[in-house]
């Protein structure tokens, strides 16, 4: 909800005024959003990632003569690209599943966007937004449910997705 607040207080005037258009409400409102919320995840795992790496490789490249840029770019990076890769499929998964802060930034307009700058219906935004005034059992209220197994489908495969490459980053090191 903070998140949402911010998209509509302090993104939505700047979009407005730094690309003349009308609403700010839209889609870049709401991609800015979520980036900023899945940065700190994202951030947080790829630090562990890297730090993960063993420091007898980046000796073991010291004393073959290469500089810190070459041990970076040709030892931590490689040594740490499943995990690094985890990080971000996590914070994507974060920003998949957020309904709030969408609901609030996207404009909330059902419509097929042309560019960055039409408001947009998230699919957790239409379950939070009309789930509370569908009679139970009927088709609006199992599309509405169709639609959250959907997105638990999706969520649930980036997970398992980013599990698995954890995963095969600790076999690795065996």
């Amino acid at each position: 909800v903070v998140w949402g607040f911010i998209g509509l207080a302090i993104m939505n005037p700047w979009i407005i005024h730094t690309f003349d258009v009308p609403i700010g409400l839209n889609i870049l409102n709401c991609g800015l959003i979520l980036a900023l919320m899945a940065a700190p995840i994202i951030t947080s795992i790829a630090e562990d990632a890297l730090k993960a790496v063993p420091d007898t490789y980046r000796e073991a490249s010291e004393a073959l003569g290469a500089n810190r840029w070459q041990t970076t770019s040709r030892v931590v990076l490689p040594a740490a690209k499943n995990g690094l890769l985890a990080a971000v499929l996590l914070g994507v998964g974060r920003g998949f599943g957020e309904t709030m802060a969408v609901l609030m930034a996207s404009g909330h307009s059902i419509n097929m966007p042309e560019s960055v700058f039409d408001s947009v219906r998230a699919l957790t935004a239409t379950i939070a937004a009309e789930l509370g005034e569908t009679a139970v059992g009927s088709e609006h209220y199992q599309a509405l449910f169709t639609i959250g197994i959907f997105l638990f489908s999706i969520t649930f495969i980036i997970n398992m997705t980013a599990d698995w490459i954890v995963r095969g980053t600790k076999k690795g090191k065996g």
